[in-house]
């Protein structure tokens, strides 16, 4: 994303950073923003437990995995459209502004929801869980 963005300082921002756009072009990208964080909050750490069954350790460890690793990529997803639509939307408003706040608001949401670490792989194995389903 970064780099996207000093890539686009050169198309956009021909004669410096600009006036401020039009109300409209920063407020989509907010609720864009706004809604990523909730589909990611909502649904995206959600997956179906593991079933128990006489499975061996290394089928079940690699079920799990492949359902982490999913469940990573689609929060992913959500997080960089929301510098996808800034993209989109600064064309359409010829302004560098919108690129910039679509960087500040999808960055930390990429590295809160989506950066593998400890957070994430805590959160998605808690809410994956049998007893968490059941509270659901």
């Amino acid at each position: 994303m970064p780099l996207i963005t000093l890539v686009l300082w050169f198309v956009l921002a021909t004669d410096g950073i600009g006036d401020f756009p039009a109300s409209w072009a920063p407020l989509v990208v907010l609720a864009v923003a706004v809604g990523a964080y909730s589909i990611c909050e909502l649904a995206g750490f959600r997956t179906p437990p593991l079933e128990y069954s006489a499975r061996s350790a290394a089928e079940i460890e690699a079920d799990s995995w492949r359902r982490f690793t999913t469940s990573t990529f689609t929060r992913f997803a959500v997080c960089e459209a929301v510098f996808l639509v800034s993209v989109a939307l600064a064309f359409v408003v010829e302004s560098f502004w919108v690129v910039l706040i679509g960087l500040v608001l999808a960055l930390p949401l990429f590295l809160l929801e989506a950066w593998p670490g400890c957070a994430t792989s805590a959160d998605s194995r808690l809410r994956s869980s049998p007893a968490a389903s059941r509270r659901t």
